[in-house]
């Protein structure tokens, strides 16, 4: 063998010997061996963390991300419209009345020109993992989703970045220096606490004061617990009705003067659709909904909407159109099961094996409406309602 060829295989030799890849799998081999595998890959993520820490590359990425980060508050604190912030997480639930009123609302303002309605949603740092709404947000010129991105390369660690801004979403809210913090459902969450806004809150009923056996537990503590501080802050309160607005006076919670009374508007329309809309008017009612005649009811199940007195009820009704000779009349449910249903879940199942209940969960606008149109008439037996939607 030749000077030369030994020498360029001992310099191959060597050179495995060193090279960085084979001393990494030779310290991951040595690692395995002796049980300290995950100290390995440990070691080697502070590694690379420590590599992207000082790389002029991920530097800049980084202070891009964060220039354009207060770039963004910047432009917002300078608008010249009326900014309003507006906590929007009820849309990443199915919509029942609160969410529907939210809804409604933002659609009917979306094209205003004269205001500018900031929507913060559950989470305002944007990443792959983060659920959809469960609608799609209204759109228009006067309607911005606050998100913010947070690049993959930022010397920091995409997740530690993640979790740093999560971490300071109330900071993040205060700084766009919003004029108005609307409270949509009674009061703000937490986040909002750093917003320096005028108030403006929606007091829907009081059923936690008239009616609190119905509520959740844990929804009444919570209303009883922050709704005087609210209403002691808020520069002015919307409530859907006169009845309410006069409820909240007599019991001496808020001045006349603070509160007004803004009542709901008509129409069911699909979402982000007018409410005459040729595909909505000819949605097919759902295949397991009565073909004859029916009487509906639209709601959340739970103690407040008295569909005890409605389940023990209806068999008797039945009883006396037979006497007379006429037809039975089936009863629909539509709605989603709430708290504390568990009371009547025997009256269902009942009234579903005897065929004259048929039970629905929660359907989509289309599926609504077509049963509003087909429905001989609707009942609505609540114990109280200040909200008033259904009606």
């Amino acid at each position: 063998m030749s000077a030369s060829r030994l020498s360029a295989r001992a310099y191959r030799r060597l050179r495995s010997l060193v090279h960085p890849r084979a001393l990494r799998d030779r310290v991951k081999a040595l690692a395995a061996r002796l049980g300290l595998l995950p100290w390995y890959w440990r070691a080697r993520e502070r590694g690379r963390a420590l590599r992207r820490g000082v790389s002029p590359t991920h530097i800049g990425i980084t202070r891009g991300a964060w220039r354009g980060l207060r770039a963004a508050q910047a432009a917002r604190r300078a608008e010249t419209r009326l900014t309003i912030a507006v906590d929007v997480t009820a849309f990443w639930e199915p919509l029942t009345g609160i969410g529907w009123y939210l809804y409604r609302l933002l659609e009917a303002l979306a094209e205003r020109d004269d205001v500018r309605l900031r929507l913060y949603g559950p989470d305002l740092i944007d990443t792959d993992d983060l659920p959809a709404p469960v609608v799609p947000l209204p759109e228009g010129p006067a309607l911005e989703l606050v998100r913010y991105c947070v690049p993959q390369d930022v010397n920091v660690g995409y997740v530690r970045a993640v979790e740093w801004l999560r971490g300071r979403q109330d900071r993040l809210i205060a700084d766009d220096g919003n004029r108005v913090l609307f409270a949509p459902n009674y009061f703000l969450p937490p986040r909002f606490h750093r917003a320096d806004g005028r108030l403006v809150a929606t007091v829907h009923d009081l059923g936690f004061r008239r009616v609190p056996w119905t509520l959740r537990d844990s929804t009444r503590a919570s209303l009883e617990r922050h709704l005087d501080a609210t209403l002691a802050r808020a520069a002015a309160v919307i409530t859907d009705s006169e009845t309410v607005r006069g409820e909240m006076i007599e019991a001496g919670l808020i001045a006349p003067a603070r509160i007004v009374a803004v009542p709901l508007a008509p129409g069911l329309g699909p979402v982000g659709a007018d409410d005459d809309d040729a595909a909505a008017d000819a949605a097919p009612l759902p295949a397991d909904a009565p073909r004859g005649a029916f009487v509906l009811h639209v709601g959340t199940i739970e103690p407040r909407k008295n569909l005890a007195v409605l389940l023990d009820a209806w068999p008797r009704l039945d009883a006396r159109r037979a006497a007379r000779g006429a037809a039975p009349i089936a009863l629909v449910l539509v709605g989603r099961t709430g708290w504390k249903a568990e009371t009547i879940d025997d009256a269902i199942a009942t009234g579903v094996a005897d065929g004259w209940l048929h039970r629905f969960g929660y359907l989509d606008t289309a599926a609504v409406q077509a049963l509003y149109r087909a429905a001989r008439l609707v009942v609505l037996p609540s114990i109280y309602e200040g909200f008033g939607l259904p009606a």
